[in-house]
């Protein structure tokens, strides 16, 4: 069996958007959690820059965070960074296999 895929995200959301973030979220996770292969799904928010976000995620495997990327609940979250413009610079993202 492979190891655990894990997955870290960041987002640096503008000031006046950080309600709307925290949304985002909201609505994000339920759906995320109750997928297939989702071992840990859990933000956190930054504690000297409220308006930094982060991702981490645990699957049991690739095929399982790619089924989740194209999930429409993520499309719809993503849409909703993009058409309302809420980060200030692109999101960051990093993969790796659990030891």
């Amino acid at each position: 069996m492979a190891p655990a895929y894990t997955v870290a995200a960041d987002f640096h959301v503008r000031d006046d958007a950080i309600d709307a973030m925290k949304q985002v979220i909201d609505e994000v996770t339920g759906p995320s959690l109750g997928e297939e292969g989702c071992q840990i799904y859990h933000w956190s928010q930054g504690a000297d820059d409220p308006g930094w976000f982060l991702l981490y995620m645990e699957w049991r495997d690739k095929e399982s965070f790619e089924v989740h990327v194209a999930s429409p609940h993520v499309q719809k979250a993503e849409q909703r960074i993009e058409n309302e413009k809420l980060l200030t610079k692109p999101a960051g993202e990093w993969h790796y296999y659990r030891l």
